[in-house]
């Protein structure tokens, strides 16, 4: 069969004038997409993936220069918004919050087909059909912020279909999306490309994204293509040293060392003998208009431990965080510190300052007018200046920065240099316990892998806690003690973290777990859809039975109690005597399903 290129790139140069002299960016880069292909450009951060795409679309600005000798989209030059259409990766800052989504697709639909309004609106309506949002009237008349990500990135992929484009380029579509939810991104791409015939082109960090949806894969270092073919020589039988490297440390990220694991029950047996945890969350509430938030969760964090918080898009994570941290104010429930309720008096003495938060996205978290020396004292806040910039100096030292960097601004940095002084404004205040909120989500394997290493460090010589939120299973796996999956607003099973992702007992932490993609292509391609949760839920009932394939049917009349066995706490009927059957004397509780 003759393969027909759509997209042809030859010899793509980029450079940028800097105060410093002129800076190469792009150095020759070729790459072609053939005719309903899906392709893909792999690459850490920095290495040109984005400027790459954006040179295609013609979007760069007015300081670079660029030069291809073939730039070429079915043999003319690409136009955005008809020939050719972009997915970007944060979702919310490509919507307008003030419109609603349906007049955002129906107003790209009128543009692009000259028709009326009652028309736009009829096909932006089949256009949220086709990508699985379901009752699509209803959401046509939602704004973005009423959304979850999941469904705010579908809503994306609806504007660039109403383009009806011949190429979709999308730069990281699912880093931000839990695995359920990027099951579910990935598949609808794959779909869009077999039913429309549209070409693609998957820019990414993630090797396990790549494997699973790209036929053919170009990686790019330090702006040159480096090794290209298709994803079965490029991942089983890579040659370029850097490709080899990528794979490797993807791999190490989903580990952790069989030492640590080893001493992990001595250590969970200490803490737990100490006493009384450092927090302790007891049934807390938060309403939200859309009927999610958290219904009743209730956790506690050791001293000195690591909890890792797991779950999808709008499950509760981040409302938590929240909480803990003083953003905001639970509905319900009580939250204790130290044996003392965390209250808003108890706050403002300065226990407040013990709980410090680091955010997934360091760029919007740090003021670009502000240097990072600036933004550490503003967070000190420190009874003597000249003291205090000295803590500045140290703390950067410590997170791996140069007392240097103090007088830089934050759009000097790498996105892993900035994760690095938000961790360092964190710490500044002596805290005894940082949540971090997804806040390695954004970073490529090598980036993830050092504030990983650097949060390990710093939990080993300051002693602190860490509630550490996180949708990649494979990170929860390196750094955590123990893990709580949360489903709905509620704690569904929490345990220790071997166990836990070695053996699962509740349906919902199984999927999770079988949803995670490896950089793999012949199992990454078998990805299976995953069910997600409808908000406006019932309030009757185990808020999964909906998606439970065990699901019995007092299910779905009455909700579950947190049944204890040893270390494993589990909200599920099929651990309880009373709805699954008398057990034998010294029987000892396994995983049901």
């Amino acid at each position: 069969m003759e393969r027909m290129s759509l997209l042809e790139v030859e010899r793509l140069n980029v450079k940028y004038r800097t105060e410093q002299g002129v800076r190469h960016v792009l150095r020759d880069v070729s790459f072609t997409v053939e005719k309903g292909e899906i392709a893909g450009i792999v690459g850490e951060s920095g290495s040109g993936k984005t400027t790459a795409m954006l040179a295609v679309m013609g979007l760069l600005g007015q300081d670079a220069s660029v030069g291809c000798e073939k730039l070429a989209l079915d043999g003319k030059r690409p136009v955005p918004g008809q020939s050719a259409a972009m997915v970007f990766q944060d979702s919310l800052s490509c919507l307008n919050p003030s419109v609603r989504i349906g007049r955002q697709i129906a107003e790209t639909v009128k543009i692009r087909r000259k028709c009326s309004r009652s028309e736009a609106e009829q096909r932006a309506e089949e256009l949220l059909d086709m990508v699985g949002i379901s009752d699509p009237h209803r959401r046509m008349r939602q704004y973005p912020s009423e959304l979850s990500g999941g469904m705010r990135q579908r809503v994306v992929i609806a504007i660039a279909l109403a383009c009806e484009p011949d190429l979709i380029i999308a730069d990281e579509p699912t880093t931000a999306l839990d695995a359920a939810v990027q099951s579910q991104i990935l598949l609808l791409l794959k779909r869009i490309v077999k039913e429309t015939g549209t070409s693609l082109l998957l820019v990414s960090h993630d090797l396990g994204v790549t494997a699973a949806l790209c036929k053919t894969v170009y990686v790019l270092h330090e702006g040159t293509v480096v090794e290209s073919g298709n994803a079965e020589e490029i991942f089983y039988a890579p040659r370029h040293g850097y490709t080899r490297a990528l794979l490797t440390r993807a791999g190490k990220i989903h580990q952790k060392s069989a030492e640590a694991h080893g001493k992990e029950p001595v250590q969970e047996e200490e803490r737990r003998a100490e006493g009384e945890p450092l927090v302790r969350a007891e049934r807390i509430t938060k309403e939200y208009g859309a009927g999610e938030g958290l219904c009743g969760l209730s956790l506690e964090i050791a001293q000195g431990e690591t909890l890792a918080l797991v779950g999808e898009s709008g499950s509760g994570k981040t409302t938590f965080a929240k909480i803990l941290s003083g953003v905001m104010e639970a509905d319900g429930g009580a939250l204790f510190y130290r044996g003392e309720c965390l209250n808003r008096n108890l706050r403002k003495s300065g226990t407040g300052r013990k709980i410090q938060m680091v955010f997934q996205d360091p760029y919007s978290a740090l003021n670009p007018c502000l240097t990072v020396g600036e933004a550490l004292l503003e967070a000190a806040r420190g009874p003597r200046r000249t003291e205090t910039e000295s803590r500045v100096e140290e703390m950067l030292e410590m997170v791996g920065m140069s007392g240097g960097d103090a007088r830089r601004y934050p759009a000097d940095f790498s996105g892993g240099q900035r994760q690095r002084i938000g961790i360092a404004r964190a710490l500044i205040t002596e805290p005894e316990l940082l949540i971090c909120d997804e806040a390695a989500a954004s970073l490529d394997a090598e980036a993830k892998e050092q504030i990983l290493a650097l949060l390990e460090e710093i939990k080993e010589r300051r002693k602190i806690s860490c509630l550490f939120i996180s949708h990649d299973i494979g990170l929860v796996r390196r750094i955590s003690d123990r893990v709580a999956v949360i489903y709905g607003g509620y704690v569904v099973e929490t345990g220790r973290t071997k166990e836990i992702c070695s053996d699962p007992w509740h349906p919902y932490t199984k999927q999770l777990l079988e949803a995670v993609l490896e950089p793999d292509p012949l199992r990454a391609s078998k990805i299976r859809a995953v069910p997600l949760r409808e908000s406006g839920g019932k309030d009757t009932g185990c808020p999964f039975a909906g998606r439970c394939g065990y699901a019995l049917d007092c299910c779905r009349r009455e909700n579950p109690e947190t049944y204890v066995f040893g270390d494993r706490e589990i909200a599920c009927f099929l651990y309880s005597e009373k709805h699954s059957g008398k057990r034998a004397d010294g029987y000892r509780m396994m995983s049901q399903i």
